[in-house]
């Protein structure tokens, strides 16, 4: 089992969150109190960058939508990072792919 790893840093106006390792139900809590913590300020801009994730399940998944939800609520913005994996896959297969802007590096999301 991989460990999650997350971490998180300003780039300007934005907040980069990253994870690495495996999101699911037994580490949701965490990254949902990472997100939160990380978006704490008005009008957030939030890119997370997921591209070295090697496993997000449904809980992982829901966390993400909710929080571009939550986001959108407050006239925030959420960026992906998530180039040619399991997890774009799962985000493709599970329809929700298009409701984020997804980039292939996080060079091309900060620009």
């Amino acid at each position: 089992m991989d460990v999650l790893e997350m971490s998180r840093r300003r780039h300007g106006e934005l907040v980069v969150v990253s994870l690495a390792g495996e999101v699911d139900v037994d580490n949701v809590s965490q990254v949902r109190k990472c997100l939160d913590e990380a978006v704490a300020t008005a009008e957030p801009r939030l890119v997370v960058d997921l591209s070295a994730l090697t496993f997000i399940d449904t809980t992982g998944l829901g966390v993400l939508v909710r929080m571009l939800a939550s986001l959108r609520d407050r006239n925030g913005t959420m960026a992906l990072v998530a180039p040619d994996g399991q997890v774009l896959r799962r985000l493709r297969r599970t329809n929700l792919a298009p409701l984020f802007p997804i980039y292939d590096t996080l060079s091309q999301a900060l620009a």
